[in-house]
């Protein structure tokens, strides 16, 4: 599992790598673990596992992106938006797997660090399987919500324990928008306490098991009335 600390702070790190991304706009193929912002202002980022056999290819002048793998260790790439408010996230694409994967918009948080997944789609694995503290009704389904606590968890803020929080749909949906305010909305009303967003984007992520798809995707840039102010 990639807890929050560990990812940002490997985010933080491989951030500097990627900041003349933006300058080129032919696509990129990655296969080793980086991150970055592209010129038309999406965040992307790729974690490979030890290089474990995970494309990503990166479209830096828009909102394309395209993920192939069939790897047997962690993986999660994907596209979204860095800093700022929350915001819904509208996408579309092909998406198609077998084995233990989610389809997740994701995201960390800071004051207080959070780690959270609100999955769209799910297969082998049990995906939260935490603590849950209820059901919501968003984006035209129902959600049931799932905390986990991770104790001394070393990372860029040093040890520190942290929530993971899921959200985790019941029905299955491939393509269309996850509106993050609202969900960060809901959690409020439970009693938790998300943060401050570092990035949230929509993703694919595997864990533990041989495990193939393939996800090419655009994300559409949000209207300004869509963040959250």
């Amino acid at each position: 599992m990639v807890s929050a600390t560990q990812l940002l702070a490997s985010l933080a790190f491989l951030g500097v790598l990627a900041r003349s991304d933006g300058l080129h706009r032919r696509a990129i193929e990655l296969t080793a673990s980086k991150d970055g912002v592209n010129a038309a202002g999406y965040y992307y980022s790729l974690y490979n596992d030890n290089h474990a056999g995970a494309d990503y290819t990166e479209y830096p002048g828009n909102g394309r992106f395209q993920l192939k793998w069939n790897v047997d260790r962690e993986y999660l790439g994907g596209k979204g938006y860095r800093g700022g408010s929350t915001r819904k996230l509208t996408w579309d694409g092909n998406f198609k797997a077998e084995g233990d994967y989610t389809l997740a918009a994701y995201g960390c948080t800071t004051d207080p660090v959070t780690e959270w997944y609100i999955v769209e789609q799910y297969g082998t694995g049990t995906p939260g399987n935490g603590h849950i503290l209820g059901q919501v009704n968003v984006d035209g389904g129902v959600y049931d919500v799932h905390m986990l606590l991770h104790r001394n968890v070393p990372g860029m803020y040093g040890v520190t324990n942290f929530n993971q929080l899921w959200s985790v749909r019941r029905n299955h949906h491939t393509a269309g928008s996850v509106n993050v305010t609202a969900y960060f909305k809901h959690w409020k009303e439970l009693g938790l306490q998300p943060g401050n967003p570092v990035f949230q984007m929509m993703t694919a992520r595997g864990v533990h098991e041989h495990w193939k798809s393939r996800f090419p995707a655009t994300l559409r840039a949000a209207h300004e009335s869509e963040r959250s102010l």
